[in-house]
């Protein structure tokens, strides 16, 4: 009866999880949009020295993006961790789309070979793997360690890098150790953004990777994870320091 139950859960409820999970994300991102957009700023507050052009506002934004840039200049040890991380973040979401999504086209336009390309992104993803570890491990550390971050810090913070921990000790635990069938979990994949799920690989990790990947999504909306897509529309950083030539309301 529990296998049955399990093939159950994995035939059905998994790919529900995701949708379910899909449409949490996007429903919260999309409250969190508005509520960006509604919010009033009455006055200009920009921080100086800033830009005076449009342009210049766009550079200072791709700046704090890509390089972190004001964190560079508070606190290097934490703009290191954090640049790693997102870093490691970026090419393991990469390699997950050209390994599992669109494989046939990612081995073509880098002109591999089957095998070529399977043990790129074994080497790759176990890398930034790693090296994604890493700063999370830093992090948590230095809350529980520093005195004023562990001050500051509440349950959320320490759930946060759990939760971002756990996934990707998931995804290592395949990687490293696990028996995944990646020509299954890429039908699994594929079903799922087409609409047509099929069958999950009957591996735990995966199964595991999958749900904590869910309730990621779940809870990125809700928690200071959303700060990726907070910043352009920062008053601080997205206005131009031009008060005197003109008014701003």
């Amino acid at each position: 009866m529990s296998a049955l139950l399990l093939i159950v859960f994995m035939t059905s409820l998994l790919p529900a999880l995701f949708y379910l999970s899909a449409a949490v994300f996007l429903a919260g991102m999309g409250w969190r949009l508005a509520a960006w957009l509604r919010a009033p700023v009455p006055l200009k507050i920009v921080l100086t020295p800033a830009p005076t052009t449009a342009a210049g506002v766009v550079r200072r934004l791709a700046g704090e993006a890509l390089v972190f840039r004001s964190l560079f200049a508070a606190d290097r040890s934490l703009w290191v961790a954090a640049w790693v991380f997102h870093l490691s973040l970026v090419m393991l979401v990469v390699g997950h789309i050209g390994g599992l999504v669109v494989p046939g086209f990612a081995q073509t336009s880098l002109g591999l070979t089957e095998e070529q390309f399977h043990r790129m992104a074994q080497v790759t993803g176990g890398v930034f793997g790693i090296l994604a570890v890493v700063p999370l491990l830093y992090l948590l550390l230095r809350r529980l360690v520093m005195e004023r971050p562990r001050y500051v810090s509440t349950f959320s913070d320490y759930f946060a890098l759990a939760l971002l921990l756990l996934v990707i000790a998931t995804g290592n635990q395949m990687r490293f150790m696990g028996t995944l069938d990646l020509a299954q979990a890429r039908q699994f994949v594929s079903g799922l953004l087409t609409f047509h799920p099929a069958t999950p690989p009957a591996d735990a990790a995966f199964v595991a990777h999958l749900l904590l990947v869910c309730a990621l999504l779940v809870y990125i909306p809700f928690s200071k994870l959303v700060h990726f897509s907070g910043l352009v529309f920062n008053p601080m950083l997205n206005q131009k320091n031009n008060p005197r030539e003109q008014r701003y309301a």
